[in-house]
Parts: structure tokens; C-alpha cells; sequence
């Protein structure tokens, strides 16, 4: 697809956008909370942490590492599991969680920050509002990668370019980046690119990777780390390109173009940052119902803060390769605040882009 007059538009809406951090909506103030009392009510208790995507995955890798640490930072020390409720990239999960979860702190959803931007396009499959969870903390922000199998033989990611660019299949997850990016990658930079959507999360496309099902997928460093180092060290996978503006300091394959070697005008810098890599400042989100009590509300998020610093989590993410760079509370809402607030040009290019690919 050729993006034609976007560029006048997203500058003007990018200048828009300064004034709007000033007037992001505040996060709620920290409540003091009666450790006594919250001990009382949590203890011999069960704190589930919701997945929105299926076992295996990067999600449920850093919630099965957190749900071993937090409840010792918990007030009554309450038990900590897992569950997952996987598909379309957690909008089921963050539907769950706004709606008909306990709304009294004994559940906590772990959603993808870029179901952001289904609310913002008015998916009506959004039962849920973005702008009035609670945000406890993510625990590293994210980058994204282009994979690619080697069988495919596709080496450079200008070999994809234009009608005469070497094919590539990418499987999908709905109203995720792992969907987002591949139809942004072929819809705003012209690459031969086939979106296969519908899988429930990573651990189901890396299968479909390995069996042949599709050629490649877009995924984070973080994840692949754990669950795929092998592969990309081997070069089993090839890494085509990272949605960052920044390269990545940690990555061991060299020479990987960003955003802004792939872009080759400001109009697509612009569309690849709002619509991928932007997303993902807040991506493996965990989120709280607005009408958890005010001192519950606070004693979790001041739990997420203190496992993030918590020695034995620590030795363990190290030992699963899990990176810990936390953001907590009133950082995460002002970024979601502010994302909400995008000028309405800026929304509508980035909705005309993402437009429904094809299904599973």
C-alpha cells in the first residue's frame, strides 16, 4: 500500500502531541494502606495472575518468575498463580479483567500495552478501557524483531521489497505487535509480505515456524532470549530488522537495521514508531480494575515495586535470561494517558495501515 499526503499530517500531528504531556490525566495518588489489616484480609487467600496469552510464551515466562517472588512482598503472604487466557492478543484477558473479575485485589491481569491501539481504532471486540485500568508495573519495556527461518533463504531485509520482493509468510497473533508489525512492515515499506493471523501466542507460532506453517514471525529480543537463543545463535532464525529507534545494546546478531534504515521518508519513521515500537514502552502490563479498594490498589503496586528488587527474583530472572528494567504505576499511566490523547490525523493514518489481515 502507498501512504500518499501522510506526511504534512503526522508532522503537524507529532507537534500536537507535546502540549498533551502537560495535560496527561493524573495517576491515582498511592493510598497508605494498614499492613495489619490487609495482612488480615489476604492471608490464606490466592492472587491469580491472568495471562492473555498462552502458556510457554514471553508473558507467561515473566509472570511464572514473578508469581514465585510476590507473595512474600504481599501483606498476608496470599498465594500467587498463574493462569492463562489466551487470544487476540489479550483483548480477552483485558476484557476479563475489566468486567468480571473480583474487583477486591485478588486478581491481576498481565496484558499486551499494544491492545492500545485496538481501543483507540474502535475494535468492537473492546469491552475494556485502557485509560481506566490500574498499572502496577511492566517489567522491561520491548523491542521487536523480524524473524525469518533459514529455509527461506532470505538473508537481507531489502530482498522483500516491492512487487518483485522474495516472498515471506509471518504468523499473527490478533491485536497484537506480533500482528501489528508485519502489516505495518507491508503496508507503509511495500515488502511481499503474508500475514497469517489467529495464533494464541508465541509459543504457537514459533510451532507453526518450525513445522513450515509460516516463514517467520515478529518477536521480542527479551523473549527469544528465553525461549529461542539457540536458534538465533545457530542461525536457524535470521534477525531481518528491529522495530527500535535505538539499536539494541545486547543484541549478538550484528549489523540488524532499525527503524530508521528501514524507513525510507519520515511519513513511514513516524507510522512504524506509533504503531510498533511506541507501544511497546508499556508492553508486558500488569493491570488492576479500577474499583480495587484504594489501599489494596497500593499495597500491589508497592508489592510489584519491591519484588523487582527482590535478590532471589533477581538470581532467578538472571538464571531464566529474564531482563528486569521496571517501570511502576503513575509512569505507566502517564505513558498510556498520553498515547491515548494521539491527534485524530495521526490515529486515522495508523488505522488505514492496520487494516484486518488474513485469518488462520
Amino acid at each position: 500500500m502507498h501512504v500518499k499526503n501522510v506526511l504534512f499530517l503526522l508532522l503537524a500531528a507529532v507537534a500536537m502531541i507535546a502540549p498533551k504531556v502537560f495535560a496527561a490525566q493524573p495517576a491515582p495518588a498511592k493510598a497508605a494502606f494498614d499492613e495489619k489489616a490487609l495482612a488480615d484480609f489476604y492471608r490464606g487467600k490466592t492472587v491469580r495472575i491472568v495471562v492473555g496469552f498462552s502458556a510457554g510464551g514471553g508473558y507467561d515466562q515473566y509472570s511464572r518468575l514473578i508469581a514465585r517472588h510476590l507473595s512474600r512482598h504481599i501483606p498476608g503472604n496470599p498465594n500467587v498463580l498463574v493462569d492463562n487466557m489466551a487470544g487476540a492478543g489479550s483483548m480477552i484477558a483485558a476484557n476479563h479483567i475489566y468486567n468480571a473479575a473480583p474487583k477486591d485485589g485478588t486478581v491481576i491481569g498481565n496484558l499486551s500495552g499494544p491492545i492500545v491501539l485496538e481501543q483507540l481504532f474502535g475494535n468492537p471486540a473492546v469491552q475494556y478501557d485502557m485509560g481506566k485500568f490500574r498499572y502496577l508495573a511492566v517489567p522491561v519495556s520491548e523491542s521487536y524483531l523480524m524473524i525469518a527461518h533459514k529455509r527461506t533463504g532470505i538473508t537481507k531485509f531489502d530482498e522483500l521489497r516491492g512487487d518483485k520482493g522474495k516472498p515471506l509468510t509471518m504468523g499473527a497473533i490478533p491485536g497484537s505487535t506480533v500482528e501489528h508489525a508485519p502489516i505495518m512492515v507491508k503496508e507503509v515499506l511495500n515488502t511481499n509480505l503474508k500475514v497469517v493471523s489467529g495464533y494464541k501466542g508465541t509459543a504457537e507460532v514459533r510451532l507453526a515456524l518450525d513445522s513450515g506453517e509460516v516463514d517467520g514471525f515478529f518477536n521480542t529480543w527479551t523473549s527469544s532470549k528465553v525461549t529461542s537463543m539457540d536458534k538465533v545463535k545457530s542461525g536457524e532464525w535470521l534477525v531481518l530488522a528491529q522495530l527500535t529507534e535505538t539499536p539494541m545494546k545486547d543484541l549478538i546478531v550484528p549489523n540488524v537495521p532499525t527503524i530508521q534504515k528501514i524507513a525510507r521518508s519520515e511519513e513511514q519513521r513516524l507510522l512504524l514508531k506509533y504503531g510498533t515500537s511506541t507501544p511497546n514502552d508499556f508492553g508486558k502490563v500488569y493491570v488492576i480494575p479500577s474499583g480495587v479498594p484504594a489501599d489494596r490498589a497500593a499495597a500491589l503496586e508497592s508489592a510489584f515495586e519491591k519484588v523487582f528488587k527482590d535478590k532471589e527474583l533477581i538470581a532467578d530472572a538472571d538464571k531464566g535470561r529474564l531482563e528486569i528494567d521496571p517501570l511502576i504505576g503513575s509512569t505507566i499511566t502517564k505513558l498510556v494517558t498520553e498515547f491515548l490523547a494521539m491527534p485524530n490525523d495521526l490515529k486515522n493514518k495508523l488505522q488505514t495501515v492496520l487494516k484486518t489481515p488474513v485469518k488462520k
